[in-house]
């Protein structure tokens, strides 16, 4: 018996032996691949990498006003009390349509209507809070100053859940977000 468990070790210890150099070699591949994976830098926004490439692909794409097939308005409002809201704030889209969406914003506040998805914005908002002062170019997303309306028109290719929100310190807390829902079955754009 004592015979069995030596020969047992002895057979593990070579099995580990010979997997080890093969573990480190994975891992060193693994921390060469972190930069690309994270697909952020220093001074650059990670949308810029994300949404402007695979995520677009994902959540759909900026599209021709010529192609609208829905228009859907949207109200940005400010409470008493310090709640900021889109109304509304679930959408649901039919896969394939092109929406126009017209943000309205008739608070006193200037606001941000970004579209994504949910890893997306999750991403941005942490990146945002590094960099307050970030102004935004993105094809997903609209600036909308007190009292004013923009609008931003995007084709929604694929079956997701999406989120809308407002990126600026503090709002998306107060309660400036939402929730698109596209899907296959929507019989056109719907909204609460």
């Amino acid at each position: 018996m004592g015979y069995l468990s030596e020969t047992g070790n002895e057979i593990y210890r070579e099995a580990t032996l010979a997997v080890k150099p093969l573990l480190i070699i994975i891992v060193y591949v693994l921390i060469g691949l972190l930069p690309a994976l994270a697909n952020t830098g220093e001074g650059v926004s990670p949308h810029a990498g994300v949404s402007e490439k695979s995520s677009h692909n994902f959540i759909g794409s900026p599209s021709d006003d010529s192609l609208v097939t829905q228009e859907i308005e949207i109200s940005i409002r400010e409470t008493a009390a310090g709640y900021m809201l889109f109304v509304p704030d679930v959408i649901y889209i039919k896969k394939g349509s092109t929406v126009r969406f017209v943000i309205t914003n008739t608070g006193a506040m200037y606001h941000e209507f970004y579209l994504g998805s949910f890893e997306e914005i999750q991403q941005h908002e942490q990146w945002m809070r590094s960099h307050p002062d970030m102004s935004h170019v993105d094809q997903n997303a609209v600036a909308i100053p007190a009292g004013e309306t923009a609008e931003l028109v995007w084709k929604f290719s694929v079956e997701t859940n999406l989120e809308f929100v407002c990126l600026i310190d503090g709002h998306r807390e107060a309660g400036m977000w939402g929730v698109i829902i596209v899907h296959d079955h929507v019989s056109g754009s719907t909204a609460r």
